[in-house]
């Protein structure tokens, strides 16, 4: 089973986007556009997040960041798909 891409706008509520796919395994991309509270919250509750939904699921993220290529967030996301024993986990990509 590959991982559902779920793109979160700036404003998104994760812990919300996340209970919409209970059971499925997730790679949230986390759009820049957050102040740096905003952001470092949003960090720190992919692990949380991840360890409520195992083992039946796995929640990852990637944190692109501004004029991050299109193809090296594919690449993290496909990674993390694909990455059947990796959950909790943050990549950044770009600059």
């Amino acid at each position: 089973m590959t991982a559902r891409r779920v793109d979160l706008a700036p404003d998104a509520d994760i812990a919300a986007v996340a209970a919409t796919y209970p059971g499925e395994d997730l790679v949230l991309v986390i759009c820049p556009g957050r102040d740096g509270v905003a952001q470092a919250m949003v960090e720190a509750v992919i692990a949380p997040l991840a360890i409520a939904a195992a083992p039946d699921a796995r929640i990852n993220a990637v944190i692109p960041a501004e004029g991050a290529e299109q193809e090296a967030i594919a690449a993290a996301v496909a990674y993390l798909a694909a990455a059947h024993a990796v959950t909790g986990q943050l990549l950044s990509v770009g600059i």
